[in-house]
């Protein structure tokens, strides 16, 4: 069943929240939160690096696979310019990686460091699809050249 038949059910008011690109989102989110917070229970329990070190790490690897998924099935883009493309996702992962250290530093003091994680990955995953939908992945007309 196609996601478009499936959001029919929806009431209207939430068929205008719940667009495909948004249950896209969701669902590719989904999969790198799960992947992200596997990594930093791995790199901190496993290879015994300190809680924000781990989640560099994490946090770098999962993004590598979110830019080719969110690329791939979220917004559905052409652009001849995929450096400068890659260079705003990359602007945009830096301050992800940075609004998602300073949740997990605030909090890892407070709390058990999962628990820490799982709020950072709540807090940037609205960072993220603001500046994806409206920075990197904007519908743009096609270079002139």
């Amino acid at each position: 069943m196609r996601l478009n038949t499936l959001l029919a059910y929806l009431p209207a008011p939430l068929q205008k929240i719940f667009t495909p690109e948004v249950i896209r989102f969701i669902l590719v989110g989904g999969f790198s939160a799960l992947l992200e917070f596997s990594l930093l229970v791995l790199l901190v329990e496993k290879a015994n690096l300190g809680v924000l070190t781990g989640n560099v790490g994490a946090y770098a690897i999962t993004n590598v696979f979110t830019y080719i998924l969110t690329k791939r099935y979220v917004f559905n883009t052409s652009t001849n310019n995929r450096g400068y493309e890659a260079l705003l996702f990359t602007l945009c992962l830096i301050g992800g990686l940075l609004v998602n250290q300073v949740v997990l530093w605030s909090l890892d003091r407070f709390m058990d460091y999962r628990v820490a994680k799982v709020i950072a990955i709540l807090v940037t995953v609205v960072w993220n699809f603001f500046t994806r939908k409206y920075l990197v992945f904007r519908k743009r007309p096609i270079d002139a050249r």
